[in-house]
């Protein structure tokens, strides 16, 4: 039974390790002001990731690149997806520089 006792030590003082903090922490009075979440994403941002991701997959089926034709699947698939990404990247550079 000693074992057991041991264990239930060692599980009740990790415990304590990891709820005491939490527990004793002080919660902030006062008024909380919203935090700035920083960057949101939008639905054609996530569309366009989504697209990003399926673009590839579906040009796979089409041009088998294990068959040896590696060097046209980077282009067709990887090469609108980085070009596309590159002109969105630079435009919300010079959209961040007006602000």
């Amino acid at each position: 039974m000693s074992g057991i006792m041991e264990i239930l030590l060692i599980v009740a003082i990790v415990l304590g390790i990891f709820m005491l903090p939490r527990l004793m922490a002080r919660k902030p009075e006062g008024d909380l002001q919203p935090r700035d979440r920083g960057f949101r994403f939008t639905g054609r941002i996530r569309f366009a990731i989504v697209a990003s991701l399926l673009w590839p997959v579906i040009v796979v089926f089409f041009l088998e690149p294990w068959e040896g034709h590696w060097p046209l699947f980077f282009y067709v698939a990887a090469g609108p997806v980085a070009l596309l990404w590159g002109i969105y990247w630079v435009f919300s550079g010079f959209r961040k520089e007006r602000e």
